[in-house]
């Protein structure tokens, strides 16, 4: 079926960079673009209007976790653990050695479900899940593939796990269980790469630094080459992460990473926030960030999720001026991509103290063409003939953008995810008219809202503090209820 989309301003490649083109037409054909500029004379079966509205490629969200639900990262405000540097996940993910967690779902394909359709509502069309898969491997798999987006997946490995005694954190090693881990990462790439019509692709995913030895992370290595498919490790994430490796390895993490050969392209590096010249760190014994750009890895930025904890990553500007690929994920919620390109251009500004930073167009890029090089495709995050029929409109036509100069400029600074009126995938509609095809997303919301509340309820059963969850996190106010 040939489908053309018209009237727009379209964000055309043109094989350097994205280009703007004004009153634009998109042609599709089945799951690939056929056409691109002002004009298309051929017949189409159908004409979509889309005049006062942006044409743009389906953005790549390339980390978020959809194991973790919206109800448990409430626990990203708790206040009581103020002696992990930032490591706030630790707090809300990880239990105390005598319980079994906070991850046990009702209903694990509700988490799959809201994760992933929550982050392509905010735009993207391609989504990176980094190791969590709620409810196994072959239904989560099942899930996501059932959904119609893109998906890079890959389950989690390592050699230790997180967990409390009293308010201490501590790493119980278990090495075995990291080899076993990634000897099922390889099978699950085996089994699932390129399932789903291509759409499902496999990743390895080895889980947060500090807790990998390093034959892990060299196995890890050494497997993605020959598999011949990309991966994603938490690395520079935390503060207390930089100084427990420069304390075990005299390296920060970055350089750790850099002399055992693990980086790469196609790598990507989760957050990287804590390279050795962040003010926090003060450490100009080596250049993290030259290291990084040599090597043709990708750091995987999710700047709202560190401005919920105050931390700046220093800088978005810096790191791209040193040559480094950058791309965009959520991590959290919301999973809202255009969210995130606004706060990466602003933190980046803030963290400079320099209002030329942080240009729309730099963010636009890393959400678009830079999870494109992350994963190796030149078919994505791009609208030029060829490329995958990966496309979202997004309705610059509402009160909240006013009058519309650079289209790509409204967008950074006034819009949001709920401004994406329709997504394809693979040349498939999977919202049209902002209404989710698939199946109804009010009674996902609702669903969502019941498993929150029953998840706070259980959070003095695995929580360090012991405490419930409005002594962990109050109220913004006192809640009045009736007598």
């Amino acid at each position: 079926m040939r489908t053309l989309i018209q009237g727009g301003w379209v964000v055309g490649f043109d094989g350097n960079g994205h280009r703007l083109i004004p009153n634009g037409t998109v042609v599709f054909e089945d799951d690939r673009i056929l056409h691109v500029g002002h004009h298309f004379e051929e017949a189409v079966d159908r004409t979509i209007d889309a005049r006062g509205k942006l044409i743009s490629p389906g953005l790549i969200n390339c980390h978020l976790h959809a194991a973790v639900n919206a109800s448990q990262t409430t626990l990203i405000a708790d206040d009581g653990k103020l002696d992990y540097f930032g490591s706030n996940f630790i707090g809300y993910a990880f239990p105390r050695v005598d319980a079994k967690g906070p991850s046990k779902l009702s209903d694990p394909s509700l988490a799959a479900t809201y994760g992933i359709w929550s982050a392509l509502r905010g735009g993207a069309t391609t989504i990176l899940d980094v190791g969590g898969m709620p409810g196994g491997r072959d239904a989560f798999t099942e899930t996501v593939g059932k959904l119609g987006v893109r998906a890079y997946l890959g389950l989690g490995f390592r050699s230790a796990e997180y967990r409390f005694e009293g308010d201490r954190i501590r790493w119980i090693w278990d090495e075995a269980k990291g080899t076993d881990g990634l000897a099922l990462a390889i099978d699950y790439v085996k089994k699932y790469d390129g399932t789903h019509n291509g759409r499902i692709r496999a990743m390895l995913y080895p889980g947060q630094l500090d807790t990998c030895t390093l034959d892990l992370l060299r196995a890890a290595r050494r497997a993605a080459d020959e598999l011949d498919v990309p991966m994603q490790l938490h690395a520079a994430m935390n503060l207390r992460e930089f100084h427990k490796i420069l304390e075990q390895h005299g390296k920060t993490p970055i350089d750790l990473l850099h002399s055992i050969g693990f980086l790469k392209p196609r790598t990507g590096l989760g957050h990287c926030v804590f390279h050795n010249r962040h003010s926090w760190c003060h450490y100009p014994y080596v250049d993290d960030l030259e290291m990084l750009a040599d090597s043709g890895a990708t750091v995987v930025h999710a700047p709202y999720k560190y401005a919920k904890m105050g931390i700046t990553f220093e800088s978005f500007a810096r790191y791209r001026a040193a040559g480094i690929n950058i791309a965009i994920g959520t991590d959290t919620y919301p999973q809202d991509m255009i969210n995130e390109m606004r706060w990466a251009a602003l933190m980046t500004r803030m963290a400079d103290e320099n209002f030329t930073a942080g240009k729309p167009r730099d963010v636009f890029d890393a959400a678009t063409l830079g999870g494109a090089a992350h994963l190796g495709r030149d078919d994505l995050g791009r609208l030029t003939a060829g490329a995958k029929a990966d496309i979202i409109v997004v309705d610059l036509q509402q009160v909240h953008y006013g009058a519309i100069y650079d289209p790509i400029a409204s967008l950074i600074e006034c819009g949001s995810g709920s401004d994406v009126e329709m997504v394809i995938v693979d040349g498939e509609i999977l919202v049209e008219n902002g209404k989710a095809v698939r199946f109804d997303e009010s009674a996902l919301l609702r669903d969502v809202q019941a498993e929150g509340e029953g998840m706070w309820n259980r959070v003095p059963e695995w929580h360090w503090s012991g405490k419930k969850i409005d002594e962990i996190v109050p109220m913004s106010y006192p809640v009045v209820c009736r007598g």
